[in-house]
């Protein structure tokens, strides 16, 4: 009896300590990734610029990415430069404040921006990425690049009766101006840009 005593609590011994140890590693894992820092160079570059010029630009490759539209330029590409730009200058132009004035350049690879027929029927979602960087007006000298900044809009997905709802929420979100899709669509595309801009130590 006590042998089989001694072989239990040492059986939960082991696995108690396995437990531990798993613990231990989440928690050092997790005090690793709050560790991680923005590169020091990136952050003081753009401290010390200050945005006060918009440029859009596409790569010769813009193109869609839904499943018929593969590689195909948006029909409605020139909408979505247009508001990105308004949207950009109304929410960029003096960030981050320092006094070296700079020049945004964003070139876009991928624009697919949903029709508000497509968002209400098919729950279509719209999706934008580009690269962007960051120039001194007067030199051209590059401050500061992100090769990556990707953006989307989705529509409400539902099966069974939960289509309707999502149709009358997706026709909720598509009702206004013509282009209020590509507002949508430009705004989180900006707010990632503005988030890269007053990127933090």
């Amino acid at each position: 009896m006590s042998m089989r005593l001694m072989s239990d609590i040492s059986d939960f011994s082991v696995r108690l300590m396995r437990s531990v140890s798993c613990v231990i590693a989440f928690l050092l894992v997790t005090m690793l990734a709050s560790c991680v820092t923005a590169d020091p160079r990136l952050v003081a570059a753009l401290q010390q610029s200050s945005v006060r010029e918009i440029r859009i630009e596409t790569a010769p490759d813009v193109k869609m990415t839904g499943l018929f539209t593969e590689g195909k330029p948006d029909p409605q590409l020139p909408t979505v430069l247009r508001v990105l730009k308004a949207s950009m200058e109304k929410e960029l132009i003096g960030l981050p404040g320092g006094p070296t004035r700079a020049r945004l350049v964003v070139t876009l690879h991928v624009v697919d921006l949903a029709s508000k027929a497509g968002r209400i029927l098919i729950h279509s979602d719209s999706q934008i990425s580009g690269t962007v960087r960051l120039e001194d007006v007067n030199s051209g000298r590059l401050i500061a690049e992100k090769p990556v900044v990707a953006a989307g809009n989705s529509g409400m997905r539902g099966e069974g009766l939960g289509i309707f709802v999502a149709m009358a929420v997706n026709a909720a979100e598509a009702a206004g101006p013509d282009d209020i899709l590509a507002q949508r669509l430009s705004n989180a595309f900006t707010r990632q840009v503005k988030l890269w801009l007053l990127t933090k130590k």
